[in-house]
């Protein structure tokens, strides 16, 4: 029983999640898989001893790892570069390194510098979906992302992402995508598909992920606070160490989002918990309403302060680097069985919300606190203007002067499925801090 309790406190201690009661969250890290991780191995030969030798010994919760076992990339690498990145990567099968790797060397340099914000990289066939632990200060990546063939896609695991079914009994659902000049910036596939791809149609779905994820890295623990470790402490008391200055507390006093209506249906759509007969009866058009009132780009950003960071830092990154934008929609949730996209309505929404002038400072913030070695300022007076959906028009039209919907038989003639909305709606956005 002892044992159990301990496990159950170091759990508890860094999941920094707001809630943590009795064995909820201990059961969602095993959804997340991080204690299922006795198949995978280091990429490389490489010197770094035991824990990445063993490497499940530091990136699962079998024990908390010191400073000096598993030091955060910066501290090996000043300087990061691909190679010494590759040296952290884990994997269950070797095509994941190599894709990886090949990645890296298409992506901005800036991925490289935010990937020294880490411990490890950890990819692995049954990760769904990705994410961020302090626990471990390692980046858990699912291979859905990484996968060009059709051998490499069936290593996978197929599991959907256990989170789908969160919004079950409210009257809306919370839709995000990525576009480029009115059309979808990248093209979802299936891992039950036949279809193969190249790597130009994994770029910017890897980009915008490991965007996110590294903003949580370099939120808990930036490479101006690692002179100051303690290379024989705990990694996660290191980190909590320095709770009180980590830039999502930073953003929660200069910039913060405060509705608790939202906070309540975050907590509903991200985090499970079970939603209340008001909040059933609460319309996608008021929730946007009172959403426009504040900052934040994303629903999720109510979830957690953190991923009011991410959220915000990967929106910006993929405007600043590829010239795409986000839509972020409150949709009337159909009443079909067998929904299309044409079938969800937009109550509110709004694209390149980082413009609107609620959001613009805060996105400006948060990015300048991570790039430091870059000026934006230039970057978001140019930003534009954020535009709003005209009422009433459908998640399939990507078109701003789209005309309200008044037969949905018309748009059907090119229906898009609904497993093909709710990959871009997860994708990059479910993170936890296990």
């Amino acid at each position: 029983m002892t044992n159990k309790f301990t496990l159950l406190f170091f759990i508890c201690s860094v999941l920094l999640m707001s809630g943590c009661q009795q064995e909820s969250s201990s059961s969602s890290s095993v959804k997340n898989n991080a204690s299922e991780l006795g198949h995978v191995y280091t990429y490389q030969k490489q010197t770094l001893e035991a824990p990445l030798l063993d490497p499940a010994s530091c990136v699962d919760y079998t024990r908390s790892c010191k400073i000096e076992e598993l030091p955060f990339i910066t501290m090996s690498y000043p300087n990061p570069q691909i190679a010494d990145v590759m040296t952290r990567v884990v994997v269950s099968h070797d095509w994941m390194g190599q894709r990886f790797q090949s990645l890296l060397a298409v992506m901005p340099n800036e991925i490289l510098t935010l990937l020294g914000s880490v411990t490890a990289i950890v990819i692995a066939d049954n990760i769904r979906p990705s994410f961020y632990w302090t626990g471990s200060g390692a980046i858990y990546l699912d291979p859905a992302s990484l996968w060009l063939t059709n051998a490499e896609k069936d290593t996978i695991n197929q599991a959907p992402d256990y989170r789908n079914g969160f919004s079950s009994g409210l009257s809306y659902d919370f839709f995000h995508r990525f576009v480029k000049n009115g059309q979808s910036a990248y093209q979802y596939y299936s891992l039950t598909s036949n279809t193969e791809r190249t790597i130009d149609d994994i770029i910017i779905p890897m980009a915008s992920l490991l965007f996110h994820e590294l903003a949580h890295a370099n939120d808990f623990m930036p490479s101006t606070l690692m002179p100051s470790l303690i290379a024989d402490k705990p990694l996660w008391s290191e980190i909590n160490r320095f709770s009180n200055i980590q830039l999502s507390e930073k953003l929660k006093q200069g910039y913060p989002i405060s509705d608790n209506t939202l906070k309540a249906h975050a907590a509903v759509l991200y985090l499970g918990q079970a939603a209340t007969e008001d909040q059933k009866s609460q319309s996608a058009d008021y929730l946007g309403l009172l959403m426009q009132q504040e900052g934040a780009n994303h629903l999720y950003a109510y979830s957690h302060q953190a991923e009011d960071v991410a959220m915000l830092f990967q929106a910006t990154m993929l405007n600043y680097y590829y010239g795409i934008e986000m839509d972020s929609a409150f949709v009337i949730k159909p009443e079909t069985d067998n929904p299309t996209c044409a079938d969800y309505i937009i109550a509110w929404g709004q694209r390149n919300r980082i413009a609107d002038a609620t959001s613009k400072p805060r996105a400006q913030f948060v990015s300048q606190q991570i790039l430091t070695n870059i000026d934006l300022t230039d970057f978001f007076n140019q930003l534009g203007e954020a535009q709003y959906f005209p009422a009433l028009s459908n998640w399939c039209s990507n078109q701003l002067s789209a005309p309200v919907v008044t037969n949905k038989n018309a748009e059907r003639a090119k229906p898009t499925r609904l497993l093909n909305i709710r990959k871009d709606h997860h994708h990059g956005a479910i993170t936890a801090f296990q």
